[in-house]
């Protein structure tokens, strides 16, 4: 029905939150069990962070972010690490 796995890049993560809407709506899952799917996704989404940053760039990072959060691909607490991440190694001119 549904194949967990133990690392989501966000794109994965939302093919999988669609599959889940798709079970849902097919009636082959209740929502109470999509949602311990989506609680076990959104912990495992994994995005790719570099050692430094220019404006335009983390300006870029910071808005896919917010998108992730949107989703609901990320939590809110690991989009807010990931933020600091990227304001931390934003290199200035």
């Amino acid at each position: 029905m549904f194949e967990k796995k133990d690392s989501y890049t966000p794109a994965e993560a939302k093919r999988a939150y669609n599959q889940l809407d798709q079970l849902i709506a097919a009636k082959a899952m209740s929502s109470r069990q999509a949602g311990a799917h989506r609680r076990h996704i959104s912990s495992r989404v994994r995005v790719t962070l570099k050692p430094s940053y220019t404006a335009q760039a983390a300006h870029r990072a910071k808005s896919e972010i917010v998108k992730l959060t949107e989703a609901g691909t990320l939590t809110i607490k690991a989009a807010a690490a990931y933020r600091a991440h990227i304001t931390k190694r934003t290199q200035t001119a």
